[in-house]
């Protein structure tokens, strides 16, 4: 068995730690022991099981957050560590020579330049660097000083295959996201609103949680939307949609998005990130920060059966490149030259 760590903030529902969660639940069976080392793991919000792996809390704002960290690779004699974002890699550096570091990117670096020394540490002290998408490892190459290689998330393609889609009444498009301003979900509920204005009947549900929660509500105010909170069945609640929105200021490669696909919606996604070089013309995409390019997405597969169906065909077929046995069998093989390096 190859011990690995993952190192990552908390595990509050988010794509990153529905990630984890599935490299912990499931890489057991490729011969792999994880656990998690958790460096901020007081933070709100549902925690995802990992399926009932040894979790260590460290606080990285304490001065001794080094030599507990050290303390816990050495008693749990862990082989690998995989730092799991570029800021959990900067925070890795001061065990880099004691154990053999990974680092995935899942994110682009948005507004944290004052991180960006510290990152770059941390990645060339990594011995192998991977991002989600190939946006992310073109933009993080000069940080990192060498190629990255980029791996997909993976997910269980046939728990979100969806046989007999049920019909709404009124067109119901869901958006599945943490409520953070980067997500823009302001944008969907103000497409929904010129929709309502124009009397184009439309249905938006919100699936996600966090601090923009009142924020929002107060947004959609007289408008036909739903805010569900986390939603622990995924598969089960994007069955109850006719669509799927994603409306970000820029992306990675974003989960919610790969799990719509499986789930056979037709789907709409700002061109931001990985998102335009993944999907193609699987998904419509639309500027972003335009919410009358969402509005005119939303009433034109409102309007069009055979681009619903068409479109959804399309994101299930490309769904299975995301398979989540793959994405295993890349970490395994990482895994196992990162030691062979060491």
């Amino acid at each position: 068995m190859i011990r690995v760590a993952h190192l990552l903030p908390n595990m509050v529902t988010g794509g990153r730690e529905r990630i984890v969660a599935d490299l912990c639940r499931h890489s057991v069976d490729v011969g792999i022991s994880p656990s998690l080392i958790l460096y901020d793991p007081e933070a709100e919000g549902r925690q995802i099981d990992a399926g009932g792996v040894p979790r260590h809390a460290l606080d990285r704002r304490r001065p001794d957050f080094a030599g507990a960290f050290r303390a816990v690779l050495a008693r749990e004699r862990i082989d690998v560590l995989h730092a799991q974002g570029h800021v959990s890699a900067a925070l890795a550096v001061p065990v880099a020579g004691t154990v053999p570091i990974v680092t995935s990117l899942h994110m682009a670096l948005g507004t944290g330049w004052r991180w960006a020394p510290a990152i770059a540490r941390g990645l060339r002290a990594s011995g192998a660097v991977t991002a989600v998408s190939a946006d992310l490892a073109r933009r993080f190459r000069w940080l990192s000083g060498r190629e990255i290689d980029v791996v997909p998330p993976g997910i269980d393609i046939s728990a979100h295959h969806v046989e007999q889609r049920r019909a709404n009444a009124v067109f119901t498009i869901g958006i599945a996201a943490r409520l953070h301003p980067v997500k823009r979900h302001r944008d969907a509920i103000d497409a929904v609103r010129l929709l309502h204005s124009r009397g184009v009947a439309v249905r938006l549900e919100i699936a996600g949680q966090g601090a923009l929660d009142a924020e929002l509500r107060a947004r959609a105010a007289g408008l036909d939307v739903t805010f569900h909170g986390d939603v622990a069945d995924m598969p089960g609640w994007l069955a109850g949609l006719d669509a799927f929105l994603l409306c970000s200021d820029h992306e990675g490669m974003p989960l919610a998005l790969i799990e719509a696909c499986a789930s056979g919606l037709p789907c709409i996604a700002t061109a931001v990130g990985g998102i335009p070089e993944a999907f193609g013309e699987a998904v419509l995409t639309v500027p972003k920060g335009r919410p009358g390019a969402i509005a005119a997405a939303i009433e034109r597969l409102s309007n069009a059966p055979a681009l619903c169906k068409m479109l959804g065909q399309s994101s299930f077929a490309l769904a299975s490149k995301f398979a989540l046995d793959r994405m295993i069998a890349r970490y395994q093989a990482i895994y196992c030259a990162a030691l062979i390096r060491n």
